[in-house]
């Protein structure tokens, strides 16, 4: 099965190209701003390598969110076109997900928190005892300063959440928080593939009029309109 995988919701975007379950092409940026200017030219080498053409893809595969409300649409709008154009199912994966399947060594069930900015995260907490993380709490959208009443174990966490908010963490929550440098931080097009295939060879797939980002939060504009206010970390 021939997989075009494209994730542009966090700071990494990337495209890649999996084949039976390998990667045989994968392209990385760190401009979470031009997103929307890489995302075409990405598709083109990753086919390019791996000697393809779009009309070749069984299914192409998007990561559907939390993050960025701008970086979603980027890769949203490019599956359902392509999906549309030549008739192929979508698949589609959430970033707490994705985080947590690249995570997929840790012996701790796994908490995903992706920087919802505001003094906020976008939380996932998962078992990984299955063969794809299941969700024990989330998604969800929470104030960092209440985030310890969301975590009761100890666990792995992941995600961009941490670097940015992790010295605001009262010290009986640091505690149940073990970290691994070698697990990312950002959910990857690489790993998004190879979990959209499994999802696809199980028929597990939608066709592009059925997609919907996961955006969980309102937009910045909605959010200021409402005058919701960031919450202080001290």
């Amino acid at each position: 099965m021939k997989i075009l995988a494209m994730e542009t919701s966090t700071q990494i975007g990337g495209v890649a190209v999996v084949i039976d379950g390998k990667v045989v092409a994968e392209e990385i940026s760190l401009r979470q701003k031009s997103h929307s200017e890489i995302i075409s030219p990405f598709v083109d080498e990753c086919l390019k390598r791996s000697n393809l053409k779009l009309e070749d893809i069984d299914a192409f595969a998007v990561g559907q969110g939390p993050g960025s409300f701008t970086g979603i649409r980027v890769a949203a709008n490019a599956g359902k076109t392509f999906s549309y154009s030549f008739n192929k199912p979508l698949v589609t994966i959430d970033s707490l997900v994705l985080l947590a399947e690249q995570a997929r060594g840790s012996k701790y069930p796994v908490l995903s928190i992706i920087n919802a900015y505001k003094n906020m995260v976008y939380l996932g907490l998962f078992d990984m005892s299955g063969d794809e993380p299941t969700y024990i709490k989330g998604p969800e959208a929470i104030p960092v300063r209440e985030l310890s009443k969301h975590i009761d174990r100890d666990v792995l966490v992941v995600g961009d959440g941490w670097e940015t908010y992790h010295e605001y963490f009262p010290t009986e929550l640091a505690a149940k928080m073990q970290r691994d440098p070698s697990y990312p931080d950002h959910p990857h097009a690489k790993t998004l593939g190879l979990l959209a295939e499994r999802r696809a060879s199980k028929g597990h797939t939608l066709d592009w009029k059925s997609f919907v980002p996961l955006y969980i939060r309102a937009s910045e504009a909605e959010e200021t309109k409402k005058g919701i206010l960031i919450s202080p970390l001290k």
